[in-house]
């Protein structure tokens, strides 16, 4: 029984609304971002060649979101056309934050919004979620698994049971969850000193508006 062609026309309108749902954050995000430099511009005409060139990369990661966002239909089929004919079943290791998936190349799924869909060959269950990385082309991920071979990693499953050395609130920043976000670490570094220029920018010109008005 083709299974997967069954599970991927019945749940196309839910997965589509978490695509869509995913990038119109981060459209949103960045078309704030940019109304804010481009208003510091216009009524202080301060650093105007620095915010330039970051109008200029926004303006290219906005357009680069967008066109992603438009290409669901595409991405959509070719997930499909993996498990076809037959579905692709992949084992995979739960950690604090992500789902590492264990196959020929190491994939981590992002635990934050991440659906577990049954499917309709009721052994194996359909997991929908988003690349834990900072920088991937196509961060949706769809996947088969059997969630009766659900394994956890050693860290984790001690921390489960109460046996952790780190308090919860800063394990968000070991070097493990840090190491499972950074996709590369070129990407990482370079990715977390543009955002956070971009957010010291960003508060200094809201600080600069409040300061005008009041």
């Amino acid at each position: 029984m083709d299974f997967a062609t069954a599970d991927f026309d019945y749940y196309q309108r839910t997965i589509h609304k978490m695509y869509q749902t995913y990038y119109w954050k981060r459209i949103s995000l960045c078309t704030a971002a940019l109304l804010i430099i481009a208003a510091y511009s216009f009524f202080f005409g301060e650093h105007l060649l620095l915010n330039l060139l970051l109008i200029v990369i926004l303006l290219g990661i906005l357009i680069f979101l967008v066109i992603q966002q438009r290409k669901f239909p595409e991405v959509y089929q070719a997930f499909l056309a993996k498990n076809q004919p037959e579905a692709k079943i992949v084992k995979i290791e739960e950690t604090e934050y992500s789902y590492q998936v264990i196959d020929q190349e190491k994939v981590a799924i992002s635990k934050k919004n991440v659906r577990n869909l049954p499917s309709n060959n009721k052994r194996y269950t359909l997991m929908v979620g988003f690349a834990k990385a900072f920088f991937t082309t196509e961060p949706l991920q769809i996947i088969y698994y059997d969630i009766l071979e659900l394994t956890y990693e050693e860290k984790f499953r001690l921390k489960r049971n109460g046996y952790s050395s780190v308090p919860r609130f800063l394990r968000r920043f070991t070097w493990g969850n840090l190491k499972a976000s950074a996709g590369n670490a070129v990407g990482f570094v370079l990715g977390n000193l543009f955002l956070l220029f971009i957010l010291f920018r960003l508060l200094r010109y809201l600080w600069s508006f409040l300061q005008m008005f009041f």
